[in-house]
């Protein structure tokens, strides 16, 4: 969740939290931030900042561990938690495909990220040695080849034990040459997952907007299915896909068995979701109805499913096994009429972009 440091003029930090330092305060290496009662000290130069009341309450319920980034007109973003152990690796918000319900907006897309290299390895010198989950993801990933396999090594000689998610379209790994390279700084415990948009190359790169990708996506996943990595398919299920779901799950079925699981993906309303809302919005009700044929086709051919980002109500009781909490606790909500719900503890809520901006049919127990 961000909040604004009032009068901030520190420039852009990014920071790991300090409660409770041990001997003298003096320089350090990367950037601590230190919470006292009533303002922060950046110890690399003693910068301080006082708190107010609505901040005050932010910092001290931060943990030592935790990590926060701060940009230049002092918003706060806390990008770490110690309880969750659980990183993102962001790379880039550019993106070599467009897809019509990404949560990204082209402006986010065509932002210059110029080198984020000294970024990303302070991030990663902060993170705990015992790190248990980290995700890679962008936009693209892979966009900066060079940068992309240089971050997989150095995670996978630090975080030797963590398992590994990667987040990517998987057009690059349709390049034999670029996965044989990546095979070299494989993290042991990797997942690659890759988006199928629909079973043929027309409704795919419609919706990607980038002509070409199905067939680059296709090639991708053979490739690493061919070289024993763990490859998980996400379908993410529109008003523009919805009748080509149980087709899309067929030929997962028959092309791609040894995949590791097919998770369905509800929509998060924002961005160019958010933008073409009335073209690809689908509720979840109708979006999980319309997957459960292609549900029960990949669990009866073995492949394991799972269902991110769908309230418990909305799913059927036979399949709420499935659903995950995976929306991240910065974007969560629950709405008003989800207060008395019996399943309320186990459900993974609702986007609160997509709350925001539509009011999804709940059917609260």
């Amino acid at each position: 969740m961000a909040n604004i440091l009032t009068d901030y003029k520190g420039g852009y930090r990014q920071a790991l939290i300090i409660k409770n330092p041990d001997g003298e305060l003096g320089k350090t290496e990367g950037e601590k931030l230190l919470i006292l009662k009533d303002q922060l000290i950046f110890l690399s130069d003693y910068y301080s900042v006082p708190l107010d009341e609505k901040n005050k309450a932010m910092f001290l319920n931060m943990q030592e561990g935790d990590i926060v980034e701060i940009n230049d007109k002092g918003v706060v973003f806390q990008t770490f938690f110690i309880e969750d152990s659980d990183a993102c690796i962001f790379m880039t918000g550019n993106c070599n495909s467009n897809c019509i319900m990404c949560p990204s907006s082209d402006k986010e897309r065509s932002i210059d990220f110029g080198n984020r290299r000294e970024d990303i390895f302070q991030y990663i010198s902060m993170l705990p040695a015992d790190l248990r989950n980290y995700v890679v993801t962008g936009g693209e990933p892979t966009l900066n080849p060079d940068l992309f396999l240089e971050v997989m090594g150095v995670m996978a000689e630090r975080f030797q034990q963590a398992e590994a998610l990667l987040l990517t379209n998987g057009r690059s790994f349709s390049v034999l040459s670029f996965l044989e390279k990546m095979m070299v700084k494989c993290p042991p415990f990797l997942t690659v997952a890759i988006p199928l948009h629909g079973s043929n190359a027309e409704l795919h790169d419609y919706i990607t907007q980038a002509k070409g990708s199905f067939t680059q996506t296709l090639q991708g996943i053979k490739n690493l299915l061919n070289k024993k990595v763990s490859v998980e398919i996400r379908i993410v299920v529109t008003n523009v896909n919805k009748d080509n779901i149980t087709e899309i799950c067929e030929m997962i079925s028959k092309t791609f068995p040894s995949c590791l699981r097919v998770n369905f993906i509800s929509l998060e309303v924002r961005g160019n979701c958010y933008k073409n809302c009335d073209e690809v919005y689908i509720e979840p009700r109708e979006s999980f109805l319309k997957s459960k044929d292609g549900i029960r086709t990949l669990i009866k051919n073995g492949i394991n499913v799972g269902l991110y980002n769908y309230p418990l109500c909305c799913i059927d009781p036979g399949f709420r096994f499935l659903c995950r909490k995976s929306i991240s606790r910065e974007k969560v909500v629950y709405a008003p009429e989800c207060n008395e719900c019996k399943l309320r503890e186990f459900c993974g809520g609702i986007f609160v972009s997509t709350l925001n901006v539509k009011k999804p049919e709940l059917y609260p127990g």
